[in-house]
């Protein structure tokens, strides 16, 4: 079931993405960090987190807006734990953020990963969301890691202006 996060899911959410390798054990007070932030001010200040609870957290979805932009938001955290991947679960949450944001006349929805052969999943599985590769930075997260940034139209983008 997913279903917006609570302070209580703090800890397995935490445990949830370093399991699923998106940070390393050694970053979990980094993760830490992000969720007690959500929840001290950035819950209020627009940002949202959803988890996919099975009787326990399976996944999360971590997005914000992105400042100084018409509507547009950034997917800043996707999870899923490795025994439940390629089960539709990503997909459903990243759905779930989408219909959130189109709900309430947002514009775009961007992510960016890393161009790393260990991200190509993740890469593929964007594009099976709809997601279009919009740019490629080299470098960007260390010496031969490039940043990809994928995007998504959340409406036509002549509406709402």
């Amino acid at each position: 079931m997913i279903r917006p996060m609570i302070p209580e899911d703090s800890s397995a959410a935490t445990q949830l993405v370093v399991l699923a390798g998106l940070f390393s054990a050694e970053e979990t007070e980094l993760v830490q960090s992000l969720l007690t932030d959500y929840f001290a001010a950035n819950e209020a200040a627009g940002h949202g987190c959803f988890v996919d609870d099975d009787d326990g957290i399976v996944g999360i979805a971590y997005y914000a807006p992105k400042a100084a932009t018409d509507r547009t938001w950034e997917l800043l955290m996707l999870a899923v734990k490795p025994g439940d991947q390629g089960r539709g679960r990503g997909a459903a949450l990243v759905g779930t953020v989408e219909q959130t944001l189109q709900a309430t006349g947002q514009r775009l929805l961007v992510i960016e990963t890393s161009a790393t052969a260990a991200y190509d999943r993740t890469r593929i599985f964007y594009r099976q969301c709809g997601y279009e590769e919009e740019a490629k930075v080299r470098d960007y997260f260390a010496a031969g890691d490039d940043m990809v940034i994928f995007r998504k139209a959340l409406m036509p983008m002549n509406e709402g202006a």
